[in-house]
């Protein structure tokens, strides 16, 4: 297999970018690793493999929820409630290093 290249004498196998496949695609479910949404769940929207002009390395949009509802009850107030049920959001270009 010429993809697999040998690195050394300690018999580790390394397999570059653009040998491997394209897993990451649209309507992916990925995991944020850096930044500010570390952690966060998103969903790949696109992909540029290639990369483009203002960013010059394989990157894809993704959108996620930064802040998910929080649990409500009977008890609490209708602007209590209405406060508590709003979800915000996050699109985000980000480097396909820094997601998984």
């Amino acid at each position: 297999q010429d993809r697999i290249k040998q690195q050394g004498q300690g018999g580790r196998f390394t397999l570059s970018f653009a040998d491997m496949g394209k897993f990451i695609k649209a309507g992916r479910v990925v995991v944020m690793l850096q930044g500010r949404y570390a952690g966060k769940k998103a969903i790949v929207v696109k992909t540029f493999d290639d990369g483009s002009k203002s960013r010059p390395f394989g990157h894809a949009l993704v959108a996620g929820v930064d802040r998910a509802p929080l649990k409500v009850t009977r008890r609490m107030s209708k602007k209590k409630i209405t406060k508590r049920s709003k979800v915000k959001p996050f699109v985000k270009y980000c480097n396909f290093n820094h997601i998984m």
